[in-house]
């Protein structure tokens, strides 16, 4: 039986485990998905605790970054934007990816997106795998708009590494003319600096949030403006399917739309 997990804090709700196990169900192996509390002060054990109990895990807020700094071995991808969600596990050894990125990649390009002016919100673990999947399809110019410049400035430094050009903006200021928003933090309430959503002239919304039941606020704003959206459900079922082939290899996945049916399913 291989055992799986997430780890984050305060982890109030997830759905990554109806997401990993239906599809393990559908494949047939023998092998469980659960969500683990951890808090910052008991990662370093839980990492060591990891080596022997699991097969691999998934990473979400607070502990993205951190964990990047804490395991065996990055790929060139997580190791370039110093961030991982998914580790692999194998002989004891921790081996880690970003598998985030992927999923805003391939939901990005199924949209049409050719490298348009992008607007960012957020600065954390989630808004680095933005940068990345950004730099690998042809995106020139993203503004940066983070509650601590000091974090936006951090981010703006590693996008301009990956040959993107990259700027801060504060609340309220010029946030120029976005064809994409991204949002890549926790919020699930319209602020006020999304009020005037609808005069930016943007094209897509891609809010990196959600919720177990419903859409957040920020989708239901960008829907009611005729903005096409994709919604953070859809960005959590790509990234654990890239995140499954890791750690099972090669199989026959489910369709995005399959597995987000079934949680709605299981959601009713």
């Amino acid at each position: 039986m291989h055992v799986f997990g997430l780890i984050g804090y305060p982890l109030d709700y997830t759905l990554s485990p109806q997401i990993h196990n239906y599809i393990f169900r559908k494949l047939g192996i023998e092998a469980t998905y659960i969500p683990l509390r951890v808090t910052s002060k008991r990662l370093p054990h839980f990492i060591e605790f990891s080596r022997d109990a699991l097969s691999g895990f998934n990473v979400t807020i607070p502990h993205k970054v951190t964990v990047a700094k804490l395991i065996d071995e990055l790929n060139d991808d997580a190791d370039a934007v110093k961030s991982v969600n998914t580790v692999v596990i194998s002989n004891q050894r921790l081996i880690g990816y970003n598998t985030d990125y992927v999923a805003v990649k391939e939901s990005l390009i199924e949209r049409g997106y050719s490298g348009e002016e992008v607007l960012l919100i957020g600065a954390g673990g989630a808004a680095r795998a933005v940068v990345l999947a950004l730099s690998k399809i042809g995106c020139r110019t993203i503004r940066v708009l983070n509650r601590s410049r000091e974090r936006a400035l951090e981010l703006c430094g590693l996008a301009n590494g990956l040959g993107l050009d990259c700027s801060v903006v504060d609340i309220g200021g010029d946030y120029g003319k976005p064809h994409v928003i991204i949002n890549a933090t926790p919020l699930s309430s319209e602020e006020d600096w999304l009020l005037n959503l609808g005069k930016l002239g943007v094209a897509i919304l891609l809010d990196m949030a959600y919720k177990p039941k419903g859409e957040t606020d920020l989708i239901k704003r960008a829907r009611e403006l005729g903005i096409r959206t994709i919604d953070g459900v859809e960005i959590l079922v790509r990234q654990a399917l890239a995140a499954d082939k890791l750690w099972l290899g090669d199989f026959n996945e489910p369709s995005v739309n399959e597995v987000i049916k079934h949680i709605n399913g299981d959601n009713t």
